[in-house]
């Protein structure tokens, strides 16, 4: 399929800018969408991990330094120094007072005081541990070992540091000074870090900043999904997309610090990924929109320099289409005077020198068949008086003739006869180049006219040894044809397979009905056509031996008689008749000739007969 021009210069100028806008557009949008989903949202979540486990260790820090201080006071080491027997209500008391005073400067939320056994001996604070979840830490600091960590005392988690107290260099007791991790920290943390808290622990939550409990339950679903898909491993979940009630979070979850992560203690910072997500749209949503600008605007360059371009080219086309057909008068006006211009200026100059030519040209024609029409029948003339003395002389009408006399008036006939011939295909010549053959169409069956044909092919080579075969004539319906011309092109076929083929051979003819035409094939066993010489065949005055080359004495003989003129007015008869006729060599050695006949509507009654 071809595809024009200006179409052609439209997709190469919009192609580009497209294809452009398309891999501005791709990666925008992935390098937004990566900004959006990783960056700005997971880089703000791991910061706020980070101060908040920076806060918690600044404040262990500060519970341990505040219970170093107080296990270092000699006023409070030196009561555990006591022995068992020496302790009595007023110890006790003596004791929890000096704790409450020690509280007030550490405003610390647990503070309880253990013996060298391990047993609570006082308990100030807002909160009291429970044995269970306080014994392996007291155990830890009896052996000499401060802690800071995690337990859960009432549904809330509490960071704790656990600190041996000394005299003389032996542990004589255990201070534990605590703070709450809940639900004031994760306010502070959320008005810093603008995100959501929550703490965990054993799967249900301590503290939050989740309002809505729909939020708090899908974010229990799926982290005990999370959970399970990770058996366990709290640092092998990674970031989470939690769906709430109706904003969607990126989740982020980590062990509390200084915690066991097999206990599930857990904080968890959360963040709407709406907002960024509307970003995200907004910029997809513009992206298009210029995406779609560009488009539009390099259509349109396209199109208006398609345009500048292929107008004077389609003005230029359209008057060599015009020239083609004999019109050498089509404008081809010059807009410009760029390259274009200066093409089209020469084309009207080559246009103009090419209208005299062809018109010089025409009229040689026309006073050649004018002259080849006037010559033939002017010849007639000469011949028929020739013709004439020679009927008085074979009649002996002169006078007696004597075997010479014989013999020279048989050439004399062949003579006559060859003139006749020549004359009468100078006719055809004639009328064919000027396009001024007249049909006489008859509906007549074809049969009889194939058989006519070879009979007179045959009666033109009586000294050749070649068989003529048909098929498919008996098949074939009437055809409105001129049966005088329609002979004589098909007699040209047949002559020529005859004259090309060894003797022996066979020349066949084979006619086929196709619907809408009717196909006469000729085929021969001759040495066949050079291949860039079958266009030429059918030209006028190109002699048959020009396009097969140097064949054998007799065949040149024989062809020395003819004039090269059949194939041409073959060719004449068969396109006055709306058909067409071709040539090719056969696989098998030989030449083809097609004739393809366009079939008219047969009249009503001949289908009746």
């Amino acid at each position: 399929m071809r595809i024009a021009l200006r179409w052609k210069i439209l997709l190469i100028t919009v192609i580009t800018p497209m294809s452009l806008g398309l891999a501005v557009f791709v990666t925008v949008n992935r390098n937004v969408r990566k900004h959006v989903d990783s960056s700005s949202i997971q880089e703000a979540l791991e910061h706020s991990t980070k101060v908040f486990e920076a806060m918690l260790a600044t404040r262990g820090r500060a519970l341990s330094g505040g219970a170093e201080v107080i296990a270092l006071d000699p006023r409070f080491f030196s009561l555990l120094t006591l022995g068992t027997a020496q302790r009595d209500w007023r110890f006790t008391a003596t004791v929890r007072g000096m704790a409450k005073d020690f509280n007030r400067i550490a405003q610390a939320e647990l503070f309880e005081v253990f013996d060298r056994r391990g047993r609570s001996v006082a308990s100030v604070g807002a909160i009291r541990s429970s044995p269970g979840s306080r014994a392996p830490f007291v155990r830890r600091a009896l052996k000499g070992e401060a802690t800071v960590s995690v337990i859960v005392e009432g549904g809330l988690q509490y960071q704790v540091s656990t600190t041996p107290v000394r005299s003389d260099g032996q542990v004589v007791g255990v201070l534990m000074l605590g703070s709450e991790v809940g639900q004031r920290l994760a306010r502070t943390m959320r008005g810093q870090m603008r995100c959501e808290v929550s703490f965990l622990s054993g799967g249900a939550i301590t503290s939050t900043t989740l309002e809505d409990p729909v939020d708090r339950r899908a974010l229990l679903d799926r982290v005990s999904r999370a959970f399970a898909e990770a058996r366990g491993n709290v640092r092998a979940i990674g970031r989470l997309d939690v769906k709430g009630a109706n904003l969607t979070y990126i989740t982020v979850l980590q062990p509390m610090p200084g915690s066991d992560p097999a206990e599930g203690k857990l904080y968890v910072m959360q963040r709407a990924s709406d907002p960024e997500t509307d970003f995200l749209h907004l910029m997809q949503r513009d992206l298009v929109l210029f995406a779609g600008i560009g488009v539009i605007a390099a259509l349109l360059t396209g199109l208006i320099l398609s345009r500048s371009i292929t107008r004077p080219i389609r003005q230029l086309v359209r008057g060599a289409q015009a020239m083609q057909q004999g019109d050498y008068s089509y404008p081809v006006p010059v807009h410009n005077r760029d390259e274009i211009g200066f093409l089209a200026e020469r084309f009207a100059e080559m246009r103009q020198r090419a209208q005299v030519y062809v018109g010089s040209l025409e009229e040689a024609a026309r006073l050649k068949s004018e002259f080849i029409t006037v010559a033939s029948h002017e010849l007639r003339t000469p011949i028929s008086i020739i013709q004439g003395y020679q009927d008085l002389l074979e009649a002996e009408a002169i006078g007696p003739m004597i075997p010479a006399q014989q013999q020279a008036l048989k050439g004399m006939r062949q003579g006559l006869q060859r003139l006749a011939e020549i004359a009468d295909q100078a006719v055809l010549v004639a009328q064919v180049q000027s396009k001024r053959l007249e049909l006489d169409r008859q509906w007549q069956p074809f049969g009889p006219i194939l058989d006519r044909c070879i009979r007179a092919a045959l009666a033109d080579a009586p000294t050749r040894n070649v068989r003529v075969e048909s098929t498919g004539k008996e098949s074939l319906e009437p055809l409105a044809v001129d049966g005088e011309l329609l002979s004589q092109a098909i007699i040209n076929l047949v002559s020529n397979g005859i004259r090309f083929t060894q003797d022996g051979g066979l020349v066949k003819i084979e006619a086929r009905e196709h619907g809408t035409y009717v196909e006469i094939l000729v085929s021969d066993q001759g040495p066949g056509i050079a291949e860039e010489r079958l266009g030429h065949l059918f030209d006028h005055g190109y002699s048959i031996q020009n396009v097969l080359g140097h064949h054998s004495s007799s065949e040149l003989e024989f062809n020395s008689r003819g004039l090269g003129l059949g194939l041409g007015i073959t060719r004449g008869i068969i396109e006055a008749h709306g058909g067409t006729v071709t040539a090719s060599n056969r696989e098998e050695g030989g030449t083809v000739f097609q004739i393809c006949l366009p079939r008219l509507d047969l009249p009503s009654e001949l289908k009746a007969a």
